[in-house]
């Protein structure tokens, strides 16, 4: 979906849900001039059934699916509206690092490891282009594991 493109693509957002915030919020300001400051459960239903029932009607409702080209079916009305400019992607931040090529050794410290364990995350997924999320959980326990057994080491060698 393009950015900035929900509102043409959610009826009810515009058509409703936005002028109910409005509305609400306009019932909200009747109780601030009436010096109620907080809104308890007492004055929160009946400013919201107001706003609900002030805007929640039928025209509204087909007027949000009549702007989303919904009903009746019209996709040209919503395309018109986007605002679509070409651009060549730039290429990702790992791909442009990849110059020096990764050479697998044992961690010394916590952030090595941690580091490991993402660059290899980073390469299953890209690799497998989907999510083998076992290999992952495994992986991810496996660290998790290294972790808790370099940081008692570090808190070993502090006691000699």
């Amino acid at each position: 979906m393009p950015p900035h493109s929900s509102h043409l693509l959610q009826p009810l957002d515009v058509g409703c849900f936005g002028p109910l915030t409005k509305a609400y919020g306009r019932e909200i300001e009747q109780l601030i001039i009436c010096s109620i400051t907080h809104v308890s459960k007492t004055e929160f239903f009946p400013a919201f059934y107001a706003a609900f029932n002030a805007t929640m009607t039928e025209s509204n409702i087909k007027g949000g699916f009549k702007g989303a080209g919904l009903v009746p079916f019209d996709p040209e009305s919503v395309v018109s509206k986007l605002d679509v400019q070409l651009r060549t992607p730039t290429p990702a931040r790992e791909e442009a690092s990849q110059a020096q090529p990764w050479t697998s050794k044992t961690p010394k410290t916590v952030l090595e490891a941690e580091s490991q364990s993402e660059y290899l995350e980073r390469r299953i997924r890209r690799y497998h282009n989907s999510s083998p999320e076992s290999v992952i959980e495994a992986m991810k326990s496996d660290t998790k594991a290294l972790k808790a057994t370099m940081h008692e080491v570090v808190l070993l060698r502090a006691e000699v």
